[in-house]
């Protein structure tokens, strides 16, 4: 399949959020590895393939050099016949992990020897709602605080969400169950709406989404969610690989073994201008020291994705009860988050609640550079 166009796409978002050419196409190596085993997010049997708080990501370190296998167990204290998992050595939510020993010694490394963490972050729940807000006019004026609206509201009692999403069929809604289908919707925030208002609070924006959506219920259609396949909530994670191959087509790609991703990478011939990209590959992450490197890191940031969904007072009383050990791992982490961003702002990459966002970079402001 010819990718020029979509290529192009790319490129010029990157110009416009602040990017450079180099940064976009300067021969690097990346290495990568995925979080968990779900590959996509469909309903069935009246319940979701996966937790609502999933996150999948996607990523691992850039690094131009490289270390043994032994080395990185010696590193981690492990003996050389020992099989390395991150899922093993850092079990526990972030908060627990922030206390481990092979947390420290991951990023010790990473920061020793200058290599960059980069990662597409995708919270599946939240993209699993994204597109409703895009088949509702008027809600490209603020199209992230929408989104992120929408997100509080279904995620309250995610029950009820996936019961009304099951009824009608999601994102298959039939013309004739538009209607209904919104007024489900605008019912949910009608309750988060009452909810604040006995607080005497008030969402100005929850307001306006409600009102756009009640519009929409005479839109002659609700594009991005009608004859779409039934069920599909996301489709299939193979669709962040593509996107990571084509953006960085000029850097090279080593991925971790997926037996599934890479047949399916055999049937679609990726071309851009021309030319067929080659420059992806597997490893077998059991003998690569850096695709498990990968591996603790995409471990280490999607726990740290699903501590910050939370509301902000939450997370901050976390933080403020932190140890010292916690607080220096967390200094650490955010130090080369921080550094990772200011060398190539294209290798941190989020589909998660705007929220969720905003605390991520606060803290990168705010542990950041402290070393």
């Amino acid at each position: 399949m010819d990718y020029t166009e979509v290529y192009k796409e790319i490129k010029a978002k990157a110009l416009i959020s602040g990017a450079s050419i180099e940064q976009l196409e300067s021969e690097e190596t990346l290495y990568y590895d995925e979080s968990g085993n779900v590959k996509h997010l469909i309903l069935k049997g009246g319940s979701l393939n996966a937790e609502s708080d999933t996150v999948f990501v996607l990523g691992g370190v850039q690094a131009e050099d490289s270390i043994s296998l032994d080395n990185l167990k010696s590193r981690l204290g492990r003996q050389s016949t020992t099989e390395l998992k991150a899922k093993k050595d850092l079990k526990g939510d972030f908060v627990a992990i922030l206390r481990k020993d092979n947390f420290c010694q991951i990023l010790e490394l990473i920061q020793e020897k200058e290599w960059h963490i980069h990662f597409c972050a995708v919270h599946i729940l939240y993209y699993g709602f994204v597109d409703i807000v895009d088949s509702i006019k008027g809600t490209e004026i603020s199209p992230w605080e929408f989104k992120a609206e929408l997100y509080q509201v279904l995620r309250k009692d995610c029950v009820k969400t996936i019961n009304h999403f099951k009824k009608y069929n999601y994102p298959n809604i039939k013309e004739e169950q538009k209607e209904v289908f919104l007024d489900g919707i605008i019912n949910m925030m009608d309750e988060r709406n009452t909810e604040l208002a006995s607080k005497s609070l008030i969402n100005p924006l929850l307001v306006l989404l409600k009102a756009l959506a009640d519009k929409a219920k005479s839109q002659q259609d609700l594009p991005f969610i009608q004859e779409e396949e039934t069920n599909v909530w996301v489709k299939p994670f193979i669709q962040f690989y593509i996107q990571e191959i084509i953006q960085f087509h000029k850097k090279e790609l080593k991925f971790d073994e997926e037996r599934q991703v890479q047949k399916e990478l055999e049937i679609d011939t990726m071309e851009i201008d021309g030319k067929l990209l080659a420059n992806y590959s597997f490893i077998d992450s059991k003998t690569d020291a850096m695709v498990q490197v990968s591996d603790y890191v995409v471990s280490i940031i999607r726990k740290y994705i699903m501590f910050l969904d939370r509301t902000e007072p939450e997370v901050e009383t976390d933080i403020k009860s932190f140890d010292e050990i916690q607080m220096r791992n967390f200094n650490l982490l955010n130090s080369i988050l921080k550094d990772s961003l200011d060398y190539n702002p294209l290798y941190l990459n989020f589909t998660v609640c705007l929220h969720t966002y905003r605390k991520f970079m606060k803290y990168i402001n705010e542990y950041g550079n402290i070393h």
